[in-house]
């Protein structure tokens, strides 16, 4: 009986160079937990509208302000139509204000707007029975306008005047059934019974751009789920099938959320989150908008510039100091004051700031809970967690971006000095030594000082600031590889070919000196993380309403504040180590000699 073959592939096969790396990556604890550390910061600070913010992701309701508003307006439109129709469009011109529609037919296509904007408020909570009267009262306002622009002055001043007099009964019969009356059975309403619209306040501001980054991170940290999946059931273990799909993986990483970003796009718009509050919570309270249903708030229901000035400096609610009263005093701690305290006050002539009561909106915890204000406020009663988690998405982004940016200028120029030689490597060294002999920090400061944020976003100027000043290290890197190896047998043999000197030096040589480059990068992002840091701090980077870490540092020196140096400290230098970890281990693992 015959043995079946044995194939020696499944158990052994040659690794390549890579393959080497990445095991060398695996053994190492320390770049492990450094990379999920990482993970799960950029994490914080790419999902942070998802986490942090005071828009609802669903809210059903309807907002009876808004209808309110809308129903006593298509009048007033209309009496505006009315007065233009009456001009020419020379006695228009002749009392035009300097913001006024430069002609006649322009203001009466503003008043249409107007008009139209007013309807849609109206008709998204009415049934479609009663959309036929405000339809047809802007085809009445359309004949007049028509009427305008022909010229036929008198027939557009009767078609307005009687569009006018339909607005006013439709400003009656359309008055909203009062929410607070509660109807018995049989009683007829008094007014038009709303029904409810369901909307997406936070997913409707989510741009393509950060929809991208949401779906290419959630990709990278599935990474070794749906990696081990494939390499199992789709390639079936062969290692040198797993090696060739590496940029099929690759591509698929960042085709699936660019074309989900493309998608969102054309069907959703180029919304973006601002960083002005949303008022969605104060209107549920005041009545305002009426829910039909629970709204779903973030785990954090504050917003990023949402401010609660009673609440001001307040220390994070899971401490004990940080307990507030009904009457807005605290209980404990230095800012205490007891009614005995008040009391003596008075006599002495001291001055007590006067008690403010907190004011619990819809969705945010009671007062004293613990998960209020995780990272307690600011000055202004801003949530400093959430200023936390949206001020991550400026510090790490310049990392990066500035990482990324040096990097490229450094290793094109310092391709060109190493590879080409002579004069050329004269000059750029000469011109690196003059960079390198300025005090960078300080070279930084100035070009941020003469730079105003109206020219350039100070997060751009920073980014393109540090890449200009910065490379030099890089390029140096890079110089000394190609010096070492232009005179390899396969640079050689490339140029004995007529390769041109860029395809030699981009396709043959900058291949293999990649090892350097990727650890400086990663030292680099560090570098670039504590730069923007300082810079913030002494005022010159991110402004406010925006945050960064290093300007988040700077909300307060007070030693009673403590949380305000304390937690974007502690995020900085976490990230900082991790990426110093990350470097050195893949250092380790581009060195030959350091592989077993």
């Amino acid at each position: 009986m015959s043995r079946p073959k044995s194939n020696p592939e499944a158990k052994f096969y040659s690794k390549d160079y890579w393959d080497l790396v990445f095991e060398q990556l695996g053994k190492n604890f320390l770049f492990k937990v450094s990379m999920v550390i990482l993970a799960l910061l950029y994490a914080s600070a790419i999902y942070a509208p998802f986490i942090a913010n005071d828009r609802p992701y669903v809210l059903e309701a309807i907002n009876y302000k808004e209808y309110s508003a809308s129903t006593k307006g298509i009048r007033s439109v209309c009496s505006s139509v009315v007065r233009q129709v009456e001009k020419t469009p020379e006695s228009y011109l002749e009392t035009r204000g300097e913001e006024a529609p430069a002609t006649l037919a322009d203001a009466l296509a503003t008043e249409r707007d107007a008009l139209t904007l007013r309807i849609g408020n109206m008709q998204k909570y009415l049934g479609e029975a009663d959309h036929a009267p405000l339809n047809a009262l802007l085809a009445d306002v359309d004949l007049a306008i028509a009427a305008s622009a022909a010229g036929e002055r008198e027939k557009a001043i009767e078609l307005a005047g009687e569009a006018k007099t339909v607005a006013s009964a439709l400003k009656k019969s359309y008055v909203a059934q009062d929410p607070a009356v509660v109807l018995t059975e049989g009683e007829a309403p008094t007014g038009k019974v709303l029904t409810p619209v369901k909307s997406y306040p936070l997913w409707e501001g989510i741009s393509p751009g950060w929809l991208f980054l949401m779906l290419f991170w959630a990709v990278i940290l599935s990474w070794p789920l749906w990696n081990r999946l494939v390499n199992t059931l789709l390639l079936k273990g062969d290692r040198n099938r797993i090696r060739k799909a590496r940029l099929r993986k690759v591509g698929f990483s960042l085709g699936m959320p660019a074309l989900c970003a493309l998608i969102w796009l054309f069907t959703m718009g180029a919304g973006e989150l601002t960083f002005d509050s949303a008022d969605f919570k104060r209107k549920l309270t005041n009545g305002e908008i009426v829910a039909t249903s629970k709204p779903v708030f973030p785990p954090i229901p504050m917003g990023y510039s949402e401010t609660h000035t009673e609440e001001k400096f307040r220390p994070p609610t899971w401490t004990k100091n940080s307990e507030i009263n009904e009457e807005g005093r605290y209980v404990h701690g230095l800012r205490a004051i007891t009614p005995e305290d008040e009391a003596k006050a008075k006599e002495t002539g001291v001055f007590v700031p006067p008690a403010v009561p907190v004011v619990v909106l819809a969705g945010e915890p009671d007062v004293n809970a613990s998960l209020r204000h995780l990272g307690g406020t600011d000055e202004l009663g801003r949530d400093f967690f959430a200023r936390l988690l949206w001020g991550g998405r400026v510090s790490l982004a310049v990392g990066i971006l500035s990482a990324f940016l040096l990097t490229i200028i450094g290793v094109v120029i310092g391709s060109i000095a190493g590879y080409f030689g002579g004069w050329t490597d004269i000059l750029i060294m000469r011109l690196i030594e003059v960079l390198q002999s300025i005090p960078a920090f300080f070279l930084i400061l100035m070009v941020m000082a003469m730079v105003p944020p109206t020219v350039m976003p100070p997060i751009f100027a920073i980014v393109i600031v540090i890449a200009l000043i910065r490379w030099t290290g890089v390029a140096r890197l890079v110089r000394g590889e190609f010096l070492r190896l232009r005179e390899q047998e396969f640079v050689l043999a490339a140029q004995a070919l007529g390769f041109s000197s860029g395809r030699t030096i981009f396709l043959h040589v900058l291949p293999n000196a990649l090892s350097p480059i990727l650890v400086s990068a990663a030292f680099a992002v560090a570098s670039g993380i504590l730069t923007e840091s300082a810079i913030s701090f002494l005022g010159f980077g991110t402004q406010a309403p925006k945050a960064s870490w290093g300007s988040l540092v700077n909300e307060s020196q007070s030693p009673e504040h403590w949380w305000i140096q304390i937690f974007p400290g502690l995020v900085i230098f976490i990230t900082v180590t991790c990426y110093n970890l990350a470097g050195d281990a893949v250092r380790d693992a581009l060195d030959p000699k350091m592989k077993d």
